[in-house]
């Protein structure tokens, strides 16, 4: 399986972690991120965080 990516803050996808990282940067600057491991497959819709 291989991993995958995902804002919590609005749910977008990434397939690489700096990606993820880039876009928190961009488009988070100022959020309280949090990091952490998921073990789900990401073809199902999973659930986020949405603010």
């Amino acid at each position: 399986m291989a991993h995958h990516h995902r804002c919590n803050l609005c749910g977008k996808d990434f397939d690489e972690s700096t990606e993820l990282e880039d876009h928190v940067e961009r488009r988070h600057p100022k959020a309280d991120v949090h990091w952490w491991v998921v073990a789900e497959d990401p073809e199902r819709e999973l659930q986020f965080e949405g603010r």
